[in-house]
């Protein structure tokens, strides 16, 4: 497995080659998912998919920063609730609602 930069290593490619820093991010994560057991790994890869998709929606890498802190925050919280309440995560009430789809009476022509 590869080790991971120093610090200074990774601050000089974020600051001059963005491209490989995120190349090296897949990498590594890829490989710890491959290094876990095989009933982890999709829930590793679906996590990863999550995190890769709150990375793409970020405008500058100040954002991204903002919005996988806040990402934490939210794992953490329900982390904790996991510990201190577990019966809270399985407690959920909602009202569902059956729509049904409006009944046409002959055709529909669509231009366009």
């Amino acid at each position: 497995m590869k080790t991971l930069p120093s610090f200074d290593e990774l601050k000089a490619l974020a600051e001059n080659d963005p491209q490989a820093l995120e190349v090296l991010r897949i990498e590594m994560s890829e490989e710890i998912i491959d290094s876990a057991s095989e009933s982890m790994q999709p829930k590793l890869r679906a996590q990863m998919s999550h995190i890769n998709r709150v990375i793409a929606s970020g405008k500058n890498p100040n954002h991204v920063n903002a919005l996988l802190m806040k990402e934490l925050m939210r794992q953490f919280d329900r982390f904790s609730t996991a510990i201190n309440n577990p019966q809270a995560l399985t407690e959920r009430s909602a009202t569902v609602t059956t729509l049904h789809p409006k009944r046409n009476e002959g055709t529909v022509a669509i231009e366009g």
